[in-house]
């Protein structure tokens, strides 16, 4: 087989861009698709004996998940965090805008209703329900149509206890309708991009580059065998897991907890007062 049969990708647009078309260029990919899915450990990550103030750790282990959380935000760190959902309507064609991916946008809000007329502003209120290609407010984050993938739905907080809040709110839910989105057994939710498939979700921790340079990181190496990375932005640093899953949500909490560790006893416990700075 040349191409997919249903929307055309070649192998070598697969090579030239690193994207699919659709759910079914998975099957006429194979493997070169489905090596790019990261992994998930079966384990949750902690921080090696080996490591910087890992002695410490184990103060942290005596205590509860929120009481972790708690004691992290109460110290003010300049951490930000970011938790994005990416989807695909079953059987479309993506990025491609259509009427049907129009219509699949629109009774995906409608079918929420309550909680898009929440977040919506009085001036909103008499606007048209967004199409493909928007950006708008929606239960307290942002919802992309568009882009690589259909549906994008992202949360940005500050706050460790926030982000657990929405990790475990209904709300999420509805992304987890198989018969809704693109989905395949054994691999999961699939979207153009294989890095963002599997569970289909993204987890990540933004830090000023500084707290890097004046060592309060040092010693620090990136656990890449738990599927974290690592990119560096202007001025920030961000770690980043992609195809996270609930079952994997201590891995990230660990993960930041050992970052804010590090950042804490680097400055022998005072609070942190470096300038914020969002994604």
């Amino acid at each position: 087989m040349e191409a997919c049969v249903y929307c055309g990708l070649t192998l070598s647009d697969w090579k030239e861009k690193g994207k699919i078309g659709c759910s079914h260029c998975v099957r006429f990919l194979g493997e070169e698709y489905t090596k790019f899915i990261p992994l998930q450990a079966a384990e949750d990550w902690k921080p090696l004996p080996e490591f910087t103030s890992a002695s410490l750790w184990e103060e942290w282990e005596t205590i509860s998940l929120s009481e972790r959380l708690e004691k992290i935000d109460s110290y003010r760190l300049p951490f930000t965090y970011r938790f994005r959902v990416a989807r695909n309507p079953r059987n479309s064609i993506y990025p491609k805008q259509s009427g049907k991916t129009n219509r699949f946008l629109r009774e995906f809000l409608e079918s929420s209703s309550a909680s898009w007329e929440e977040d919506r502003t009085p001036s909103q209120k008499n606007t048209r329900i967004p199409d493909f290609g928007d950006r708008f407010p929606w239960n307290s984050g942002t919802l992309l149509a568009g882009d690589e993938d259909h549906i994008r739905w992202e949360y940005v907080t500050d706050s460790l206890l926030e982000l657990n809040s929405i990790l475990e709110s209904d709300f999420l839910r509805k992304f987890w309708v198989r018969d809704r989105f693109d989905f395949l057994e054994g691999i999961g939710f699939v979207n153009s991009c294989p890095t963002n498939s599997g569970h289909g979700d993204k987890l990540s921790v933004s830090i000023p580059a500084k707290l890097a340079e004046t060592g309060d990181l040092s010693g620090f190496r990136l656990p890449t065998d738990w599927g974290f990375y690592r990119e560096e932005l202007k001025e920030r640093l961000v770690f980043f897991r992609k195809n996270f899953g609930q079952n994997r949500k201590n891995s990230f909490f660990n993960l930041v907890s050992y970052l804010a560790l590090l950042v804490i006893s680097g400055k022998d416990g005072t609070k942190a007062s470096l300038p914020h700075n969002p994604f």
